[in-house]
């Protein structure tokens, strides 16, 4: 006869082998400001104020990894005294959570110094804006797709955006999130995976060069340009605010509007780099990229890096992408001949590659591009591509996909007629 958690413990361990094997999505809801009670808008800000002091008491504590996960009391620096403030509103599993969360930052942290990066010590925080809510039926609770129970809230909470959660789907843990003046739920859920074929036929490989003027050129012919600027509605927020006495009332409605106005631009660059990583990652086997000094970039280009997230797409490819290959940032791929290997000095104001080596006339974002995947094959012990005209079928199904995001221009490296050369 097993005893209760020895039971419990099989019941998680079924639960991770058969989620294993289900597609996991996170959907984010927002709590209706509109529905909410005087009683209720009081414990939230308490529980992200406890939720504050939660973590700095873990933080300050000399081993993170024995703490009692049943205080209810923490000690609160004031000025130049501490203060015993009680955890009323925090639950224990929020409690426990936010343990756990410190314990896996120091070990990412570990992780960081172990591959020789120059890490220091966690700090302590002014504010928290996330709080875990790792169980669902006790932590929190969905109620007729409309309205979400919070542990320790009496109010049913009304909730936008419930809609968009499959019917079939199963939920897990969720996280508690306040962002400028608004609260929401990001609700992560399984699903049955169902096998879709790929929009294109899978490749071998491909290279990728990121640019200023087009941000991705792939080695099959294919130019990806987007750019989401700053809005003009950003530009009249930041000068109100300057106008507004720091730190009144007055001062943090505008804060707030101009915080939800930068959160629009942010989530459709995120957009944009998710449909493109996805696409990526689904269509190619192996990805041949080289890391570029995006800092550099940013010192020279200002706002037209600011408009695009390419580092967001590095960052990407590193996990989505079965075979990530990259390339070392000095390596020469802009003076390299795609065709010979013939290297030659190229300066920024030259868009076309002219080898005098061999006679190739070429892109040159194509150009790079292409050595970019023969020096990924040769890395990883594969023979080289042959440079060939772009297959008009698989580049036609591309750029119909490509130019459906929004705020992204896909076309062709042969409409500008540098592919001539190659016919």
């Amino acid at each position: 006869m097993l005893t209760k958690n020895e039971q419990i413990k099989n019941t998680l361990k079924d639960t991770k082998e058969r989620r294993k094997h289900m597609k996991c999505r996170v959907y984010t809801v927002k709590l209706d400001h509109s529905h909410l009670n005087k009683d209720s808008l009081i414990r939230l800000k308490r529980l992200f104020l406890e939720a504050k002091w939660r973590y700095n008491y873990c933080v300050s504590h000399p081993n993170v990894f024995s703490i009692d996960d049943k205080i209810t009391a923490v000690s609160v620096k004031v000025k130049d005294q501490f203060e015993m403030r009680q955890l009323g509103q925090l639950s224990s599993h929020m409690r426990q959570s936010i343990i756990t969360r410190t314990q896996q930052n120091i070990h990412s942290l570990a992780r960081a110094k172990a591959k020789g990066r120059k890490v220091g010590r966690l700090k302590f925080k002014s504010y928290v804006n996330s709080i875990p809510l790792k169980q669902y039926g006790n932590t929190y609770k969905l109620i007729n797709r409309k309205y979400l129970h919070i542990q320790r809230i009496p109010q049913k909470l009304r909730v936008n955006g419930l809609e968009q959660l499959p019917s079939n789907c199963e939920c897990a843990n969720a996280t508690l999130l306040h962002q400028h003046g608004d609260y929401y739920v990001s609700i992560t859920t399984y699903t049955p995976r169902e096998h879709r074929p790929a929009m294109v036929m899978p490749t071998q490989s491909i290279g990728i060069d990121f640019g200023v003027k087009h941000q991705l050129s792939l080695s099959n012919g294919v130019r990806i340009r987007y750019k989401v600027p700053v809005t003009r509605r950003i530009k009249q927020l930041c000068k109100q605010l300057s106008r507004k006495q720091y730190r009144s009332k007055n001062w943090w409605k505008t804060l707030y509007k101009l915080l939800k106005a930068y959160a629009k631009t942010t989530n459709i660059k995120r957009d944009i780099r998710n449909k493109l990583v996805h696409f990526l990652a689904i269509n190619f086997q192996m990805v041949c990229y080289q890391t570029e000094n995006l800092r550099a970039w940013q010192r020279l280009w200002g706002n037209r890096m600011l408009s695009t997230s390419l580092g967001g797409i590095i960052r990407m490819l590193e996990t989505k992408v079965h075979t990530p290959v990259e390339i070392d940032r000095f390596f020469p791929s802009t003076k390299t001949c795609s065709r010979c290997g013939h290297q030659r000095p190229m300066s920024l104001a030259e868009r076309t590659y002219a080898c005098h080596h061999c006679g190739l006339v070429i892109d040159r974002d194509y150009n790079s591009s292409c050595v970019l995947e023969h020096e990924g094959r040769r890395l990883l012990g594969r023979g080289p591509t042959e440079v060939t005209p772009v297959e008009t079928n698989t580049s036609t199904l591309m750029l119909e996909y490509l130019n459906q995001i929004a705020y992204v221009e896909a076309s062709m490296v042969a409409e500008t007629g540098s592919l001539t050369a190659l016919a």
